[in-house]
């Protein structure tokens, strides 16, 4: 935990908050405690209604290229510990895992498809192909039946996954199948809100169509949900807040970038006007020689740890 320190917000727990990216531990933050973070991932829970799926429900999940999520694997327990110290050594902006000046490793969205199998397509699934109409949601809503009172959307979207979906049934059941799943996946393993029984919308343009939910780039909005948590947990590792959460809603965050050409490896968070905002600094070169693309499984290691 000592070899470097972290960029774009405060350093982790036993790291000095340094000038020198790689720069000497002190004694005192050596001994503070490190925080107790939670998370709102259930990875098991994915895997417990993945596993009723008969060949058919399979077939339906590989069409709409989310078919390696059918292969995750039933972990029960994550070191919540070791994902709050590997985050803080990921410096956003570069999106790179730096362990010190010469052990930077890079990853991209393509490493979120490797690892995950998820559609990485060519449209972003917050922009203009994503829009949807208010109309269309409470359309989505009502047909999963999320619109039952004291029904939440996962919950809603588990019990539509169990029923029994045949090459009989219709094809509307058959794209509500899909909509669920995707809805079903995002909540409890890729994207996990803060209020864990809850989805959201931001995504849901997206499925409006099921024949083109593969040309999203799903894994790109899972990154950049990846890389607002390590944000949030940044800024609660330089708050001292002690019962962080790995996973936050974006709603509940207010950064603010510092725009300058070179900046410096220190970092700070400085109240501006709103609230208190990460100064997101960070010395880094991008074509540096010695930078490496992280590897599929230093990918699954980011993932599963930052996300849990």
């Amino acid at each position: 935990m000592s070899d470097a320190g972290s960029c774009d917000g405060a350093a982790a727990s036993g790291d000095a908050v340094d000038d020198n990216i790689h720069g000497q531990p002190q004694q005192a933050n050596e001994e503070q405690a490190s925080p107790a973070p939670t998370s709102r991932i259930s990875v098991r829970k994915a895997v417990e209604v993945i596993q009723t799926f008969d060949e058919y429900k399979r077939w339906l999940i590989t069409e709409i290229g989310f078919g390696g999520m059918l292969k995750l694997p039933l972990l029960q327990k994550l070191n919540l510990k070791f994902s709050a110290w590997t985050m803080s050594k990921v410096c956003v902006e570069p999106r790179a895992i730096v362990l010190s000046e010469t052990k930077i490793l890079k990853f991209f969205a393509e490493d979120i498809h490797k690892v995950f199998g998820i559609p990485c397509g060519h449209w972003s699934v917050k922009g203009r192909d994503g829009f949807i109409k208010p109309e269309a949601v409470t359309f989505i809503k009502r047909t999963l039946g999320m619109d039952r009172t004291g029904v939440h959307s996962l919950r809603a979207a588990e019990e539509f996954l169990l029923r029994d979906i045949s090459e009989a049934s219709s094809k509307m059941e058959k794209d509500c199948f899909q909509i669920a799943f995707v809805i079903f996946v995002m909540g409890h393993v890729l994207v996990p809100r803060t209020k864990h029984d809850y989805g959201t919308i931001d995504y849901w343009g997206a499925l409006a169509n099921t024949e083109n939910i593969s040309q999203f780039n799903w894994c790109e909005f899972v990154l950049e949900f990846l890389l607002e948590a390590v944000r949030r947990l940044k800024n609660d590792m330089m708050d001292n807040n002690m019962n962080t959460n790995l996973i936050r809603q974006g709603t509940d965050l207010c950064y603010a970038r510092c725009n300058i050409a070179d900046c410096t490896e220190r970092t700070s968070n400085q109240p501006v006007e709103g609230g208190n905002m990460e100064e997101d600094v960070c010395k880094f070169t991008n074509d540096r020689n010695d930078s490496a693309h992280v590897s599929s499984s230093a990918a699954g290691n980011l993932m599963d740890l930052g996300m849990s």
